[in-house]
């Protein structure tokens, strides 16, 4: 488990900074795009079509590009950027998780009030499979889902009760203001951004808007999501590290 928590720190700490290095580029990229005049004046531009081998050319007058461009920049652009960022934290957690239990396959016995662990397996799983592993797998595979479809808070206490982290006050910081990203991102999935009761309820006293209101995630934001998803990583990792040091 040392060696786990180590390399998935290292992978996944370098996936959030290299997101935001190319993103960086990108995002100067469209603002220096809103800026060329020779660009801007093109008009047609060119987009996919379900021909095969062929493109289609489409027209835009230059007021509307160049309000493209900055919507793109200042918003959706912003709102892409978090959503990968919140998926590969979540990518993260799911590789850990499985990780341990593969590792220790007692802890798929250990249960945590609201979550629907699973509570049994099919015969014919049990009957075709070629191995006990291939009916672990299988368990570990189902109690992921599981975890995931859960609330942020059942996820951290199935972190702590069963994978073994130990939360300190940053910890437990690092992780309400996670609540919130993730908050943030099933807006931006699931509502355009904008908030509702449901948002409210996730982000509790973090909620950044009010009802009704366009969410904001500006690049200070983004910012803040890279080096507090990096630092709850990290402190995740770290804590698992301490436990399991030979």
């Amino acid at each position: 488990m040392y060696e786990l928590a180590g390399k998935l720190r290292v992978s996944y700490q370098k996936k959030i900074n290299n997101t935001y290095i190319w993103s960086s580029l990108a995002r100067d990229a469209l603002l220096m795009a809103a800026k060329n005049e020779e660009f801007l004046e093109s008009e047609k531009l060119i987009v996919p079509t379900k021909n095969a081998g062929k493109i289609r050319r489409i027209r835009r007058e230059k007021a509307d590009l160049v309000e493209l461009l900055q919507s793109a920049e200042s918003t959706e652009f912003n709102f892409s950027i978090h959503t990968y960022i919140v998926a590969q934290v979540e990518a993260y957690l799911s590789d850990l998780v499985r990780g341990v239990l593969n590792i220790d396959k007692r802890r798929l016995k250990t249960r945590v009030q609201g979550i629907d662990h699973v509570k049994k397996v099919d015969v014919s799983s049990i009957i075709d499979a070629e191995s006990l592993d291939e009916i672990t797998d299988e368990l570990i595979d189902r109690e992921l889902i599981a975890i995931f479809y859960a609330s942020p808070e059942k996820q951290f206490e199935y972190l702590e009760k069963v994978i073994g982290i130990e939360v300190d006050s940053k910890t437990n910081q690092l992780f309400k203001n996670w609540k919130e990203y993730k908050a943030t991102r099933d807006l931006i999935v699931h509502n355009h951004g904008v908030v509702n009761e449901l948002y409210i309820k996730k982000a509790g006293s973090l909620a950044r808007a009010e009802l009704g209101n366009q969410i904001k995630v500006t690049s200070e934001y983004i910012d803040s999501l890279v080096a507090e998803t990096k630092s709850l990583v990290g402190r995740i990792s770290n804590s698992i590290q301490r436990a399991n040091k030979v």
